[in-house]
């Protein structure tokens, strides 16, 4: 059986994630390096939290960043190396960096929802530990605030919409047909 000719949509899709998974792990190696090279001391958690002063202590899931930001480093990185696996094994045209490249859009997209859910319960919960109602400061910073949270799950409902045709467009039999 010939080979299925190669689209440009799985060859461009391919370059571009690479080209960008590339891009995140020197990023990540290079913000590894400086959380390893910096002090362990707890001076910026401390001026952010009731120890510096301010009476306002930081949100649980904020203070769980900053506990396990190494390892939250550490899975950004092994996540851009695993996008770059899966871009080459897209580009080879191979099974496994079709389903690969799949999984990691859809996981990207699940991740990006939740991230949004999260920010939105981070300010939220920053907003009733302040005892702070933007509307009482000032209507412009409720409604910045209204604006910020709308733009945030747009942009994840956006990032949502684009993976799933992206997938779609990659369990299509025409583009199956390429892989092997």
């Amino acid at each position: 059986m010939p080979a299925a000719p190669r689209s440009q949509f799985v060859t461009i899709t391919a370059w571009l994630s690479l080209a960008l998974a590339l891009v995140g792990v020197l990023t990540g190696l290079l913000q590894w390096a400086m959380f390893a090279a910096s002090p362990a001391d707890q001076g910026l958690l401390d001026a952010l939290t009731a120890g510096g002063g301010s009476g306002l202590p930081l949100p649980p899931s904020l203070l769980w960043v900053f506990d396990h930001l190494g390892l939250l480093l550490l899975a950004s990185l092994l996540s851009s190396v695993l996008l770059a696996v899966a871009s080459w094994g897209l580009l080879q045209r191979r099974e496994w960096g079709r389903f690969g490249f799949i999984v990691l859009l859809a996981g990207g997209a699940l991740l990006t929802l939740a991230g949004a859910f999260a920010f939105d319960g981070l300010m939220g919960d920053l907003n009733a530990r302040a005892g702070f109602d933007p509307a009482n400061v000032d209507p412009l910073l409720a409604n910045l605030q209204a604006a910020m949270r709308m733009a945030i799950y747009a942009a994840a409902l956006l990032i949502g919409i684009l993976h799933g045709a992206i997938v779609w467009k990659l369990c299509t039999p025409a583009v199956r047909a390429e892989f092997h």
